[in-house]
Protein backbone atom coordinates (compact mmCIF):
# COMPACT_ATOMS: atom_id res chain seq x y z
CA UNK A 1 0.00 0.00 0.00
CA UNK A 2 1.37 3.45 -0.89
CA UNK A 3 1.80 6.30 1.56
CA UNK A 4 -0.85 8.19 -0.37
CA UNK A 5 -3.53 5.60 0.29
CA UNK A 6 -2.63 5.48 3.96
CA UNK A 7 -2.76 9.23 4.40
CA UNK A 8 -5.95 9.48 2.38
CA UNK A 9 -7.52 7.01 4.79
CA UNK A 10 -6.33 9.21 7.63
CA UNK A 11 -7.81 12.37 6.20
CA UNK A 12 -11.07 10.96 4.90
CA UNK A 13 -11.96 7.59 6.38
CA UNK A 14 -10.67 7.72 9.97
CA UNK A 15 -9.32 4.21 9.66
CA UNK A 16 -9.71 2.31 12.94
CA UNK A 17 -6.70 0.02 13.49
CA UNK A 18 -6.16 -2.50 16.28
CA UNK A 19 -3.38 -0.32 17.68
CA UNK A 20 -1.62 3.00 17.14
CA UNK A 21 2.14 3.41 17.69
CA UNK A 22 4.33 6.49 17.73
CA UNK A 23 8.07 6.30 17.06
CA UNK A 24 10.39 9.01 18.34
CA UNK A 25 14.14 9.12 18.95
CA UNK A 26 13.37 9.36 22.67
CA UNK A 27 10.47 6.92 23.11
CA UNK A 28 8.10 4.37 21.62
CA UNK A 29 4.46 4.68 22.62
CA UNK A 30 1.31 2.78 21.75
CA UNK A 31 -2.38 2.36 22.46
CA UNK A 32 -4.75 -0.52 21.84
CA UNK A 33 -8.07 0.27 20.21
CA UNK A 34 -11.41 -1.47 20.66
CA UNK A 35 -12.82 -2.38 17.26
CA UNK A 36 -16.28 -2.45 18.83
CA UNK A 37 -16.55 1.20 19.89
CA UNK A 38 -13.17 2.80 19.11
CA UNK A 39 -12.29 3.27 22.77
CA UNK A 40 -8.75 3.06 24.15
CA UNK A 41 -8.11 -0.23 25.94
CA UNK A 42 -4.58 0.41 27.14
CA UNK A 43 -1.42 2.38 26.48
CA UNK A 44 2.30 2.43 27.15
CA UNK A 45 5.36 4.64 26.84
CA UNK A 46 8.84 3.10 26.62
CA UNK A 47 11.88 5.42 26.84
CA UNK A 48 14.57 4.80 24.22
CA UNK A 49 17.80 5.88 25.86
CA UNK A 50 19.87 4.66 22.90
CA UNK A 51 18.00 7.03 20.53
CA UNK A 52 17.79 4.44 17.72
CA UNK A 53 16.22 6.88 15.25
CA UNK A 54 17.64 9.80 13.33
CA UNK A 55 14.57 11.39 11.67
CA UNK A 56 15.11 12.67 8.13
CA UNK A 57 13.13 13.11 4.94
CA UNK A 58 15.87 11.96 2.57
CA UNK A 59 18.23 9.78 4.62
CA UNK A 60 17.81 6.44 6.45
CA UNK A 61 15.98 6.94 9.75
CA UNK A 62 16.54 3.70 11.66
CA UNK A 63 20.04 3.61 13.13
CA UNK A 64 19.60 0.68 15.54
CA UNK A 65 16.85 -1.69 14.39
CA UNK A 66 17.56 -4.25 17.13
CA UNK A 67 16.69 -1.73 19.85
CA UNK A 68 13.44 -0.80 18.10
CA UNK A 69 12.49 -4.43 17.46
CA UNK A 70 12.93 -5.20 21.15
CA UNK A 71 10.89 -2.14 22.14
CA UNK A 72 8.07 -3.02 19.73
CA UNK A 73 7.95 -6.57 21.09
CA UNK A 74 7.75 -5.23 24.64
CA UNK A 75 5.09 -2.69 23.64
CA UNK A 76 2.94 -5.37 22.02
CA UNK A 77 3.29 -7.45 25.17
CA UNK A 78 2.16 -4.47 27.25
CA UNK A 79 -0.90 -4.11 25.02
CA UNK A 80 -1.55 -7.88 24.98
CA UNK A 81 -1.38 -7.74 21.22
CA UNK A 82 0.08 -10.55 19.11
CA UNK A 83 -1.15 -9.54 15.65
CA UNK A 84 -3.51 -7.18 13.86
CA UNK A 85 -3.41 -3.83 12.08
CA UNK A 86 -1.47 -0.78 13.20
CA UNK A 87 -1.38 2.92 12.46
CA UNK A 88 2.11 4.41 12.68
CA UNK A 89 3.02 7.94 13.71
CA UNK A 90 6.53 8.72 12.48
CA UNK A 91 8.69 11.74 13.39
CA UNK A 92 7.69 15.06 11.85
CA UNK A 93 11.06 15.57 10.04
CA UNK A 94 10.47 12.33 8.11
CA UNK A 95 7.57 13.91 6.22
CA UNK A 96 7.28 17.17 4.31
CA UNK A 97 3.99 19.06 4.68
CA UNK A 98 2.77 21.86 2.42
CA UNK A 99 -0.30 24.10 2.68
CA UNK A 100 -1.45 25.42 -0.70
CA UNK A 101 -4.08 28.00 -1.60
CA UNK A 102 -5.79 27.48 -4.97
CA UNK A 103 -8.49 29.34 -6.91
CA UNK A 104 -9.54 26.16 -8.71
CA UNK A 105 -8.80 22.46 -8.42
CA UNK A 106 -9.00 19.73 -11.12
CA UNK A 107 -11.89 17.32 -10.89
CA UNK A 108 -10.20 13.98 -11.62
CA UNK A 109 -7.72 12.15 -9.40
CA UNK A 110 -4.94 11.92 -12.00
CA UNK A 111 -5.22 15.61 -12.92
CA UNK A 112 -5.21 16.52 -9.23
CA UNK A 113 -2.05 14.49 -8.60
CA UNK A 114 -0.30 16.21 -11.51
CA UNK A 115 -1.49 19.63 -10.35
CA UNK A 116 -0.28 19.09 -6.78
CA UNK A 117 3.14 17.88 -7.92
CA UNK A 118 3.39 20.97 -10.10
CA UNK A 119 2.50 23.25 -7.17
CA UNK A 120 4.89 21.50 -4.79
CA UNK A 121 7.58 21.77 -7.46
CA UNK A 122 7.45 25.56 -7.12
CA UNK A 123 8.61 25.20 -3.51
CA UNK A 124 10.72 22.06 -3.89
CA UNK A 125 12.04 21.72 -7.46
CA UNK A 126 13.66 18.30 -6.97
CA UNK A 127 10.90 15.90 -5.90
CA UNK A 128 12.38 12.42 -5.27
CA UNK A 129 11.40 9.67 -7.69
CA UNK A 130 10.07 7.52 -4.84
CA UNK A 131 8.02 10.32 -3.25
CA UNK A 132 4.56 9.32 -2.02
CA UNK A 133 2.13 12.21 -1.85
CA UNK A 134 -1.32 12.60 -0.37
CA UNK A 135 -3.56 15.56 0.28
CA UNK A 136 -6.84 16.81 1.67
CA UNK A 137 -8.86 19.73 0.28
CA UNK A 138 -11.28 22.06 2.03
CA UNK A 139 -14.81 21.77 0.60
CA UNK A 140 -16.78 24.46 -1.20
CA UNK A 141 -16.14 26.82 -4.10
CA UNK A 142 -13.82 29.75 -4.62
CA UNK A 143 -10.41 29.82 -2.95
CA UNK A 144 -9.64 26.45 -1.35
CA UNK A 145 -6.87 25.19 0.90
CA UNK A 146 -4.96 21.97 0.30
CA UNK A 147 -2.75 20.28 2.87
CA UNK A 148 -0.21 17.94 1.31
CA UNK A 149 1.95 15.31 3.01
CA UNK A 150 4.93 13.81 1.21
CA UNK A 151 7.35 11.07 2.29
CA UNK A 152 9.90 8.91 0.57
CA UNK A 153 8.91 5.31 0.07
CA UNK A 154 12.32 4.12 1.30
CA UNK A 155 11.79 5.91 4.61
CA UNK A 156 8.21 4.68 5.04
CA UNK A 157 9.31 1.11 4.41
CA UNK A 158 11.92 1.34 7.18
CA UNK A 159 9.17 1.95 9.71
CA UNK A 160 6.68 -0.49 8.20
CA UNK A 161 9.24 -3.30 8.12
CA UNK A 162 9.84 -3.06 11.86
CA UNK A 163 6.17 -3.73 12.61
CA UNK A 164 5.72 -6.31 9.88
CA UNK A 165 8.59 -8.26 11.41
CA UNK A 166 6.71 -8.15 14.73
CA UNK A 167 3.60 -9.64 13.11
CA UNK A 168 1.57 -6.45 12.63
CA UNK A 169 0.11 -5.04 9.44
CA UNK A 170 0.76 -1.29 9.02
CA UNK A 171 -2.31 0.26 7.40
CA UNK A 172 -1.58 3.96 7.84
CA UNK A 173 1.44 6.21 8.27
CA UNK A 174 1.14 9.83 9.39
CA UNK A 175 2.72 12.39 11.75
CA UNK A 176 1.66 13.69 15.19
CA UNK A 177 0.61 17.20 14.18
CA UNK A 178 -1.92 15.86 11.66
CA UNK A 179 -3.59 13.72 14.33
CA UNK A 180 -3.48 16.33 17.10
CA UNK A 181 -5.44 18.74 14.92
CA UNK A 182 -8.44 16.42 15.37
CA UNK A 183 -8.43 17.42 19.05
CA UNK A 184 -8.53 21.20 18.76
CA UNK A 185 -11.37 23.55 17.95
CA UNK A 186 -13.98 21.13 19.23
CA UNK A 187 -15.93 24.00 20.81
CA UNK A 188 -16.57 25.46 17.36
CA UNK A 189 -14.79 27.22 14.47
CA UNK A 190 -11.80 29.24 15.60
CA UNK A 191 -8.74 30.82 14.03
CA UNK A 192 -5.85 29.35 15.96
CA UNK A 193 -2.43 27.76 15.89
CA UNK A 194 -1.51 24.31 17.18
CA UNK A 195 1.96 24.38 18.76
CA UNK A 196 3.35 20.87 19.06
CA UNK A 197 6.71 20.07 20.61
CA UNK A 198 8.17 16.62 19.90
CA UNK A 199 11.68 15.89 21.16
CA UNK A 200 13.88 18.32 19.20
CA UNK A 201 11.22 19.41 16.71
CA UNK A 202 8.64 22.20 16.92
CA UNK A 203 5.68 22.24 14.56
CA UNK A 204 3.13 25.01 14.14
CA UNK A 205 -0.08 24.18 12.27
CA UNK A 206 -2.48 27.06 11.72
CA UNK A 207 -6.22 26.65 11.21
CA UNK A 208 -8.31 29.51 9.84
CA UNK A 209 -11.93 29.48 8.66
CA UNK A 210 -12.09 25.74 9.40
CA UNK A 211 -9.24 25.06 6.97
CA UNK A 212 -5.46 24.80 7.09
CA UNK A 213 -3.53 28.02 6.71
CA UNK A 214 0.12 27.22 7.41
CA UNK A 215 2.51 24.49 8.54
CA UNK A 216 5.97 25.20 9.91
CA UNK A 217 8.59 22.82 11.25
CA UNK A 218 11.80 23.80 13.03
CA UNK A 219 14.53 22.13 15.03
CA UNK A 220 14.79 23.70 18.50
CA UNK A 221 17.48 21.60 20.18
CA UNK A 222 17.22 18.90 22.81
CA UNK A 223 15.05 19.34 25.92
CA UNK A 224 16.72 19.89 29.29
CA UNK A 225 20.38 20.62 29.87
CA UNK A 226 22.24 23.95 29.77
CA UNK A 227 20.51 25.10 26.58
CA UNK A 228 16.97 24.78 27.95
CA UNK A 229 16.49 28.56 28.17
CA UNK A 230 17.62 29.04 24.57
CA UNK A 231 15.25 26.27 23.45
CA UNK A 232 12.31 27.92 25.23
CA UNK A 233 13.16 31.31 23.72
CA UNK A 234 13.36 29.79 20.24
CA UNK A 235 9.94 28.18 20.66
CA UNK A 236 8.26 31.37 21.85
CA UNK A 237 9.94 33.44 19.14
CA UNK A 238 8.76 31.04 16.43
CA UNK A 239 5.21 31.25 17.77
CA UNK A 240 5.36 35.07 17.81
CA UNK A 241 6.73 35.22 14.27
CA UNK A 242 4.11 32.79 12.98
CA UNK A 243 1.25 34.75 14.55
CA UNK A 244 2.48 38.03 13.05
CA UNK A 245 3.07 36.48 9.63
CA UNK A 246 -0.38 34.91 9.49
CA UNK A 247 -2.23 37.99 10.66
CA UNK A 248 -0.40 40.14 8.10
CA UNK A 249 -1.01 37.64 5.31
CA UNK A 250 -4.60 36.63 6.04
CA UNK A 251 -5.76 40.00 7.47
CA UNK A 252 -7.48 38.08 10.26
CA UNK A 253 -6.76 37.85 13.96
CA UNK A 254 -5.42 34.68 15.51
CA UNK A 255 -7.76 33.93 18.38
CA UNK A 256 -5.95 31.25 20.37
CA UNK A 257 -2.90 29.04 20.70
CA UNK A 258 -3.27 25.32 21.43
CA UNK A 259 -0.17 23.94 23.16
CA UNK A 260 1.04 20.37 23.48
CA UNK A 261 4.52 19.21 24.47
CA UNK A 262 5.79 15.65 24.75
CA UNK A 263 8.17 16.74 27.53
CA UNK A 264 5.97 17.25 30.58
CA UNK A 265 8.77 18.67 32.73
CA UNK A 266 9.26 21.71 30.50
CA UNK A 267 5.57 22.53 30.06
CA UNK A 268 5.20 24.93 33.08
CA UNK A 269 8.19 27.05 32.04
CA UNK A 270 7.10 27.09 28.41
CA UNK A 271 3.54 28.12 29.27
CA UNK A 272 4.84 30.93 31.53
CA UNK A 273 7.02 32.31 28.73
CA UNK A 274 4.22 32.09 26.20
CA UNK A 275 1.86 33.92 28.58
CA UNK A 276 4.43 36.66 29.16
CA UNK A 277 5.02 37.37 25.47
CA UNK A 278 1.86 36.34 23.60
CA UNK A 279 -1.45 38.03 24.34
CA UNK A 280 -3.70 35.15 23.33
CA UNK A 281 -5.68 32.50 25.18
CA UNK A 282 -3.45 29.45 25.65
CA UNK A 283 -5.30 26.15 25.62
CA UNK A 284 -3.98 22.66 26.30
CA UNK A 285 -4.77 19.79 23.95
CA UNK A 286 -7.28 17.90 26.08
CA UNK A 287 -9.20 14.68 25.60
CA UNK A 288 -10.96 11.99 27.60
CA UNK A 289 -8.29 9.54 28.74
CA UNK A 290 -8.29 6.44 30.94
CA UNK A 291 -8.30 7.41 34.63
CA UNK A 292 -5.07 5.51 35.28
CA UNK A 293 -3.04 7.74 32.95
CA UNK A 294 -0.92 10.48 34.52
CA UNK A 295 -0.75 13.98 33.04
CA UNK A 296 2.63 13.11 31.51
CA UNK A 297 1.18 9.98 29.88
CA UNK A 298 -1.80 11.94 28.56
CA UNK A 299 0.52 14.45 26.92
CA UNK A 300 2.71 11.76 25.37
CA UNK A 301 -0.19 9.66 24.11
CA UNK A 302 -2.33 12.54 22.79
CA UNK A 303 -1.28 12.14 19.11
CA UNK A 304 -2.15 8.44 19.20
CA UNK A 305 -5.63 9.10 20.58
CA UNK A 306 -6.05 11.88 18.02
CA UNK A 307 -5.73 9.31 15.25
CA UNK A 308 -8.88 7.46 16.35
CA UNK A 309 -11.12 10.45 17.14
Amino acid sequence: MTLGKRLKSHFQDRLLPDAVFQLSPAFLSGIRVSKKDGSVKGGFVLPLRERPLSPSFDRPNVTDPAVLEEAIAQGMKNLRLSSGSAALLVPEPSVRVFVLSVDSFPGSGKERDTFIRWRIGKQMPLIPDDARIDYAVTPGRGVRKIIVAMARQTVVREYESLFEKAGLKPVLVTIPSLTLVNMVGQAGPSNGILLNLEDETLTLLAIMDSGWALYRQKGVGAPGGPEADERADNIVREAENTIRFLEDKEKKRIERLWVRTAVAAERPQLMDRLKDRIDLPLEPVVYEAPEAWSEAQKALLAPLVGQIL
